[in-house]
């Protein structure tokens, strides 16, 4: 028996009467709680681990007075000029050794003038060429750089009084062991000048071996060698910072195993996160964005 058409559009009139306020209790209620005073955490990336660096010649070599080799007397390369490598750079003159030659060359006159060499003329003629082996030594260069003279005539023992600077720049650092644990070769990095605009660099060398032992109270120390703007000159000092994406915030934020919940426009979003745990606090790494509301235990709260 066929049911009057009248009665079939009533009651498709209350079922989707009944859906549509379904649906706006829905809306109704995440709009209520959103509107309620909810404490909530605004996402930020961490900030940007730092640390400070140097601009130096990637290969250095530093000349050192030698006091027995005499007085520094001839330099072949003037200062701030190009040398390649294995050049003569300088020549020490050793006036002890001349003065030895002298009295060596008296007495061998005199033994020359009898008639029969002895043992003591062989051993006066050995030493007289000893010495004037070494009356003039030279220095060469190691590598190809520019010559930096600091003391032209030095006169301190050990003194370091020039240096040869390669013509490649790096920014040279020194991190502690926990630092060196965040940083990677090939690592890109965001370099500021004291003065200048700021540029990227780039990780080149991290050193695996300390450069100081650690103690119990002391970490180990390690050298960074980091690509840089040649164009800043040697002893430019850098602030350099490691961009992060990883937002930290308390682990009350935490909806259920893998989730948080977030306000977005009036509404209640729950969001699927990647993350870890460190000391009460939750570091996420997917999942937010900065400037976004987290909720602050949301487990109080009624998702529907």
């Amino acid at each position: 028996m066929k049911r009057p058409l009248w009665l079939i559009v009533v009651i498709s009139i209350l079922l989707l009467t009944l859906i549509a306020v379904g649906i706006y209790a829905v809306f109704r209620h995440q709009h209520l709680q959103a509107k309620q005073h909810l404490k909530m955490y605004t996402a930020a990336y961490n900030r940007p681990f730092t640390f400070k660096g140097v601009q130096e010649a990637e290969y250095t070599q530093t000349f050192l007075y030698h006091s027995e080799y005499g007085k520094i007397h001839d330099w072949f390369i003037q200062s701030g000029k190009k040398v390649k490598k294995d050049t003569p750079v300088l020549e020490y003159y050793n006036s002890k050794a001349e003065h030895q030659m002298t009295a060596f060359r008296k007495q061998l006159t005199a033994l020359d003038k009898k008639s029969n060499r002895t043992v003591l003329h062989t051993f006066l003629e050995e030493q007289f060429y000893l010495n004037q082996s070494l009356l003039r030594t030279q220095e060469h260069s190691i590598l190809e750089g520019t010559l930096h003279i600091l003391v032209p005539y030095p006169s301190k023992d050990k003194e370091a009084f020039a240096k040869i600077y390669s013509t490649k720049r790096i920014i040279k650092s020194i991190v502690d062991e926990n630092q060196r644990r965040q940083l990677k070769n090939n690592q890109e990095i965001e370099i500021q000048p004291q003065f200048g605009k700021p540029f990227k660099g780039r990780i080149i060398k991290l050193d695996q071996f300390p450069t100081s032992a650690s103690t119990i109270s002391k970490p180990a120390e390690y050298t960074v060698a980091i690509s840089t703007d040649s164009t800043y000159p040697i002893g430019t000092h850098f602030n350099i910072s490691l961009p992060t994406h990883l937002i930290t915030l308390p682990k009350e934020v935490l909806y259920d195993k893998n989730s948080v919940l977030i306000k977005k426009d009036e509404k209640i979003v729950k969001r699927i996160i990647k993350y870890y745990e460190k000391s009460g606090m939750v570091i996420i790494s997917e999942g937010l964005l900065p400037g976004e509301k987290v909720i602050a235990q949301p487990k109080n709260f009624t998702f529907n």
